[in-house]
């Protein structure tokens, strides 16, 4: 998989209701390259425009990376079934800053009733050091009529 329209062709996700460019997940400019029921790989390329004015990547990305990777991940696997997915929790520790290249983000399902699945993510630069946790739950419930 590489960029979100791609990922929205290949996977059994609802047409999206803004075009992807013109979207916050657009701008972010995930790259997927793996989609599974209970994992997901994707990269992140550190732009100026994601930073803090101290040069360093904003916090704020990898909640909203995490929190994309893991609601599309979830939903992906609810909507056939007439469900879509929201944050409902998101928590993230910061143990390396990052001032450019790119991170690999990984995420792993850590369990999931009916109501709920819960993904742990971990964010890792170039050099392979980790660098930031997050974990998020998404909330599942009904979609809205079509």
């Amino acid at each position: 998989m590489s960029d979100s329209s791609d990922l929205w062709d290949r996977a059994l996700l609802p047409s999206p209701v803004i075009p992807l460019e013109r979207s916050f997940e657009g701008w972010l400019g995930i790259q997927w390259l793996e989609l599974e029921p209970d994992s997901v790989h994707a990269r992140l390329e550190v732009r100026e425009n994601l930073k803090q004015p101290l040069g360093l990547l904003h916090g704020g990305i990898y909640s909203a990376v995490a929190e994309t990777v893991a609601s599309v991940a979830t939903v992906n696997a609810v909507w056939e079934d007439g469900y879509v997915g929201s944050g409902l929790s998101n928590y993230a520790s910061f143990l390396r800053p990052v001032t450019g290249g790119t991170l690999d983000v990984v995420a792993k399902l850590r369990g999931h009733d009916d109501r709920e699945w819960t993904w742990g993510h971990e964010f890792r630069d170039e050099q392979g050091r980790l660098c930031a946790l997050v974990d998020v739950t998404i909330a599942v419930r009904p979609a809205p009529p079509r």
